[in-house]
């Protein structure tokens, strides 16, 4: 679901992504997959760059698990 946020809030959700609460980091990366924006997709690519092989590799099993299963 897309959800228009202005700037202000998206640069405060970006923000959060570095934040040593998980459950704030883990709320800014739903929210700023549901905006629709490409600065979004920008920074969360970025993350997922970042993090370990291992955490790659379960999005991607679950990524293909629910394609598979064709589950949303």
């Amino acid at each position: 679901m897309k959800i228009k946020m202005n700037d202000q809030i998206i640069t405060k959700l970006i923000r959060e992504l570095d934040d040593e609460d998980q459950e704030v980091r883990i709320n800014a990366i739903n929210q700023l997959g549901d905006t629709g924006d490409e600065l979004c997709l920008k920074e969360l690519r970025e993350r997922l760059r970042n993090s370990s092989k291992e955490h790659m590799a379960l999005i991607i099993a679950v990524g293909k698990l629910k394609k598979e299963l064709g589950i949303k």
